[in-house]
């Protein structure tokens, strides 16, 4: 089974889009489809139109009544999916703002029926493209992944901070239980976060390029970007002083 986890806060411009996306998809993917809609203190209505719009499918809402920022959004999606998955189901994470590449959701499908523990959809692995984004974002992003990518080299990975991935279930529940959480970090990096930990506990990790059009998003993205670089800096530091101090 597919446990779709989508964190939201104020995505009422794009939800009815992502719920369409996600019913004209949802049939090819060969499993049964259930969403994990996390509402992170929204005040746009927005978990009510992506209800609405993806009349059909299993939704299940998760509610925060104020906004705790996109890592309590996916540790409670994480929780709340990890409580009914069995442990060879997908955990397939999402961002809310449509700008994910369903199409290539097939390809992470096999890749992960191939043995991965942990798909990555990358728009930096050749053959993958960036549409739309400015270039001091498409620089930051580059920059920071080319740096940990030479800390942490993972074989084949080019992309370390992409939301859109698959993860199997049993191997995300590991990571929690020898972590004691899936992340430190409060803000967007906590997914780089999560990876790292994935490359410490010698997870199979694999890629599947992706091509991102941000002109799919209606109005900006939510990212902070000095709190991304401050954060990006923070867990980098944290984890390379941890391998450090063991050798």
């Amino acid at each position: 089974m597919i446990h779709l986890v989508i964190p939201a806060y104020n995505e009422a411009d794009n939800a009815a889009l992502m719920a369409a996306s996600l019913k004209g998809a949802a049939p090819s993917l060969g499993e049964a489809v259930g969403v994990h809609w996390v509402d992170d203190g929204s005040r746009d209505g927005s978990a009510g139109l992506f209800v609405r719009a993806a009349e059909g499918l299993d939704v299940r809402v998760i509610t925060h009544e104020v906004n705790q920022g996109v890592a309590q959004a996916f540790r409670s999606g994480f929780d709340a999916a990890l409580k009914i998955a069995k442990p060879e189901d997908m955990i397939v994470t999402l961002e809310a703002d449509n700008t994910g590449d369903l199409g290539v959701l097939t390809e992470m499908i096999r890749n992960f029926r191939q043995g991965a523990d942990i798909v990555l959809a990358s728009c930096y692995a050749p053959g993958g493209e960036v549409v739309g984004t400015n270039l001091f974002r498409i620089i930051l992003s580059r920059s920071a992944n080319l740096l940990i990518q030479s800390l942490f080299p993972m074989k084949g990975v080019h992309t370390y901070s992409s939301f859109y991935r698959i993860y199997r279930a049993e191997a995300l529940a590991d990571v929690r239980n020898g972590y004691g959480d899936y992340f430190e970090e409060r803000g967007f990096v906590c997914v780089v976060e999560l990876l790292i930990r994935f490359f410490l506990m010698h997870k199979t990790i694999r890629e599947v390029p992706m091509t991102l059009r941000t002109a799919r998003r209606v109005g900006q993205s939510k990212m902070k970007i000095i709190n991304t670089i401050r954060g990006y800096l923070k867990v980098i530091s944290k984890y390379v002083f941890r391998r450090f101090r063991k050798i």
